[in-house]
C-alpha cells in the first residue's frame, strides 16, 4: 500500500532537520521504501511504500515513527513528539448518547461524543492544502476533519448527524447482515447485502452504518447538519475485507481496517477530533465519552538470546545496542542472560516470534551494513535422487508446446473435491486454521482441483489443462508424505490424450513401459520398467481424461538422451489393417495382444478412427531376414483372427 506524506506535516510529529533527499535515502534503507518524492504547493510530499503487515506505518504519525528510530542509526538526531491532544472535557450540556448495543466478537471497541452547535465552516487552507496534497477531495470542515484524522494517526472515525440517529430511535445494533437487506452510501449508491457483513442497525433494524468502511445516506452529515456524533470502531479485520473486498467499496479506512489497526489509537483519534471541532467548527461537547474496550491488545514478550541474534544475522551486535533500537520502536525490552525480552507495543502485532526481532534489529541496524562473504563450508552439489528440476521443465515445455495450458490450483479442497479424489474423507489431513471455510483438507489428487477448471471455463469446447504439484498423504503422527504429481485433465477423447501421454513418456526416453485397461474398466494403469513399477493411471469419465502419474516415478526411469540403436539391415514392412468393432471396446488390450503375438510384429499403432472402424498400422521385421509376401500372410491371419477371438471385430475388406 503506498501513502502520501507532505514534509510539513511530518515534522510536525517529528523532530528533526533533514533535507527531504536524505531523509528518502535513509527510510529507504532501513524501512519503508520512498519511491519518489513530489513538489506540490510549495511542499515536499514524499510517495512512501508501507508493506500489508505494517498498518502502524500508514499515517503520518507511523512514519514519523519509524523515522524516529531510523534516522539515529545514520547519524542524524531525531525524536519522535508527543501528542498534544488533550482529554476530551466534560460535556456542557448533556444530550443522551445512543443505546449501544455490543458484540464484542465482531468489534474490538467503540468510542462516541456528541458534539453540538456545529458550524459548517469552511475547511481551512492549511487543511484543504494538505488534503489536496494527498490527492483527496476537498468538502467542507465538518466531513474533511474526519478525513485529516485518518490520515494523521492512522486509525478511521466517523461523523454521524446526531438528530438523524436520535429520529430512528437512538439505537446503534452491532451486528451482521442479512442476505438482502438494502443499504445506501452517503454517496448515493445502493447496495444489497450478501449476507454477513457487519454493520450498525438502528431501532427499526435499518442499516445506518457499513462501520470501518463507508458510512450510509440516512445517518450521513448533510448541509444543515448542527449536532455530531463523532465515533471510532474497530470492527474485526476479516469481516471488514470481506465487506470492502464483496462490495469492491475500497476506502482509506476500510485499507487501514482489514490489516488490524490498532484500537488503542482510536483514543488518539476521538481527542484529536474533538480538539478539531471545537477549533475549526466552534462545537461543545454535549455528552459523555462513551468507551467500551473490554479486551486492549496485550502481546506476549519475546525472548531473543545473544547466540540467536548472531546466528541469524551473521554480526554481533551489543544486546544494549539492540535494545537501545528496539525501545525507539517502542518495544519494552530487559536485557537477562545474555537475551533480549522484548514486549511489542500494541501497534505491533507483527513482533511475534524471535525471528520478527532479528528482522527489526537487522533493519535498523543496516541491512547495507550487514557482511557480504561465501558459506564457509563447501556449497552441496548433490541432489536428492528423486528431484530433477530438468525433467520437470522438460514435461511443462513439451504439455505448454501442444497447447494445453498449465494452471496453480490450492492445495486445499473443499469436501465435495476431497471425497472425489478416490480416497474417504476421513482419509484426508483436515487444516485445523483454513483461510476459507470451503477449502479444509489437504489434496490427495489433483484430479478435482483441475476438473473444476473445465467446470469454469464452458466457453472452451476442448479444454486441456495440466499442474505439476504435491499431494498429501497422511503419515501416522508424522507430517504428511508429500508426492510431486503430474496431473492432467481434457475434454479431448481418450485416445487423444493417451497418444499425448505415450509422446511425453517418449519425449523423456522413457521406452519401456506398458499401459494395462482391466476388463470393462474405464481406467488404465500405466506401469514402467522391467519390474512394471505402478507409476500413475488415466481414466475417462463425465466428458473428461485424467492422468495422475508420480512424477518420483517418471524421474526413476527417464533418461537424458535415448538409447543408440543400430540401424536395421534388414527391411521393415508396413501395412494398415482396418477392422470394425464393438462400441467401447478398448483398444489398448487388442494392441498390447497383437504385439506379443509373434517377434516379428515389431510395433502397432492406432492410427485412425471412424465411427466403429479402428485402422492399425502394423510393422512387420526380421532382424535376420528380408520377410517376403509368403511369410506375412499367415502373420496377418494369426492378427486378423486374434483380434476377431478378441473383440467380436471383423476385418474391413479380404485378406489377399
Amino acid at each position: 500500500m503506498n501513502i502520501l506524506i507532505p514534509h510539513t506535516w511530518l515534522l510536525e510529529h517529528l523532530s528533526v532537520e533533514i533535507e527531504p533527499k536524505k531523509l528518502q535515502e535513509y527510510l529507504s534503507l532501513s524501512g519503508p521504501s520512498v519511491e519518489r518524492i513530489y513538489e506540490r504547493a510549495g511542499d515536499n510530499v514524499y510517495d512512501i511504500e508501507v508493506t500489508t503487515n505494517r498498518a502502524d506505518a500508514m499515517s503520518i504519525r507511523g512514519i514519523a515513527r519509524e523515522a524516529a528510530a531510523i534516522l539515529p542509526q545514520f547519524g542524524v538526531e531525531a525524536k519522535l513528539k508527543p501528542l498534544a491532544n488533550p482529554e476530551v472535557p466534560a460535556p456542557s450540556e448533556t444530550l443522551p448518547l445512543p443505546t449501544i448495543t455490543e458484540n464484542d466478537q465482531l468489534n474490538k471497541r467503540t468510542l462516541c461524543v456528541v458534539l453540538s452547535n456545529v458550524n459548517r465552516a469552511p475547511t481551512p487552507d492549511w487543511m484543504a492544502d494538505r488534503l489536496t496534497a494527498l490527492e483527496m477531495n476537498v468538502h467542507d470542515a465538518a466531513i474533511d476533519i474526519t478525513n485529516y484524522i485518518t490520515h494523521e494517526l492512522g486509525h478511521p472515525c466517523h461523523a454521524f448527524d446526531y438528530d438523524k440517529l436520535v429520529a430512528s430511535g437512538n439505537q446503534i445494533t452491532i451486528t451482521e447482515a442479512e442476505a438482502g437487506e438494502p443499504f445506501t452510501l452517503l454517496d448515493g449508491v445502493s447496495y444489497q447485502a450478501v449476507g454477513g457483513e457487519v454493520v450498525f442497525k438502528d431501532g427499526a433494524g435499518s442499516i445506518i452504518d457499513l462501520p470501518s468502511i463507508k458510512g450510509t445516506a440516512n445517518s450521513s452529515v448533510h448541509a444543515g447538519t448542527k449536532r455530531i456524533m463523532l465515533l471510532a470502531e474497530s470492527i474485526d479485520a476479516k469481516k471488514v475485507r470481506f465487506a470492502s473486498m464483496k462490495h469492491a467499496i475500497r476506502t482509506t479506512a476500510a485499507q487501514l481496517m482489514e490489516k488490524n489497526a490498532d484500537p488503542t489509537l482510536a483514543i488518539d483519534v476521538i481527542r484529536l477530533g474533538v480538539q478539531l471541532y471545537q477549533k475549526i467548527c466552534g462545537a461543545t461537547v454535549s455528552s459523555e465519552l462513551y468507551d467500551h474496550f473490554p479486551h486492549p491488545n496485550v502481546h506476549e514478550a519475546v525472548t531473543l538470546s545473544s547466540t540467536d541474534l548472531i546466528r541469524y544475522l551473521g554480526v554481533a551486535i551489543p544486546l544494549e545496542e539492540a535494545k537501545v533500537m528496539l525501545e525507539r520502536l517502542e518495544c519494552v525490552v530487559v536485557v537477562s542472560n545474555e537475551s533480549l525480552i522484548v514486549t511489542p507495543p500494541s501497534f505491533r502485532p507483527d513482533l511475534a516470534i524471535p525471528a520478527d526481532i532479528v528482522e527489526e534489529v537487522a533493519r535498523l541496524y543496516g541491512y547495507h551494513k550487514l557482511p557480504s562473504r561465501l558459506m564457509e563450508s563447501a556449497i552441496p552439489t548433490n541432489r536428492p535422487t528423486d528431484t530433477n528440476f530438468s525433467l520437470e521443465e522438460t514435461i511443462k515445455e513439451f504439455l505448454s508446446t501442444i497447447g494445453w495450458q498449465e494452471v496453480y490450483t490450492y492445495s486445499m479442497v473443499s469436501e465435495a473435491e476431497a471425497a472425489a479424489s478416490g480416497f474417504a474423507l476421513a482419509e484426508h489431513l483436515k487444516l485445523s486454521n483454513p483461510l476459507t471455510d470451503d477449502k479444509v483438507y489437504l489434496r490427495r489428487s489433483l484430479i478435482p482441483s483441475l476438473s473444476a477448471v473445465l467446470t469454469a471455463n464452458p466457453m472452451r469446447q476442448i479444454l486441456s489443462v495440466f499442474e505439476l504439484a504435491n499431494v498429501y498423504h497422511p503419515t501416522q503422527n508424522e507430517l504428511p508424505q508429500q508426492t510431486l504429481t503430474l496431473g492432467i485433465v481434457s475434454s479431448a477423447e481418450y485416445r487423444v490424450v493417451r497418444g499425448v501421454l505415450e509422446a511425453l513418456l517418449n519425449k523423456l526416453h522413457i521406452s519401456d513401459y506398458t499401459i494395462e485397461t482391466a476388463a470393462g474398466s474405464t481406467e488404465a494403469i500405466l506401469l514402467l520398467g522391467a519390474d512394471k513399477v505402478l507409476a500413475g493411471s488415466i481414466s475417462y469419465a463425465a466428458g473428461k481424461t485424467a492422468v495422475h502419474i508420480s512424477v518420483r516415478a517418471l524421474v526413476a526411469h527417464a533418461q537424458s538422451h535415448p538409447t543408440y540403436k543400430p540401424q536395421a539391415s534388414t527391411a521393415t514392412i508396413r501395412e494398415d489393417l482396418t477392422f470394425t468393432l464393438p462400441k467401447k471396446t478398448a483398444v489398448g488390450p487388442i494392441m498390447s495382444e497383437l504385439k506379443q503375438l509373434d517377434p516379428r510384429v515389431s510395433s502397432v499403432e492406432l492410427s485412425a478412427v471412424y465411427n466403429e472402424n479402428h485402422t492399425f498400422t502394423i510393422d512387420y521385421h526380421d532382424p535376420t531376414e528380408n520377410l517376403t509376401s509368403e511369410q506375412i500372410a499367415p502373420l496377418r491371419k494369426q492378427l486378423v483372427a486374434t483380434v476377431e477371438k478378441s473383440s467380436g471385430g471383423s476385418l474391413v475388406g479380404q485378406l489377399t
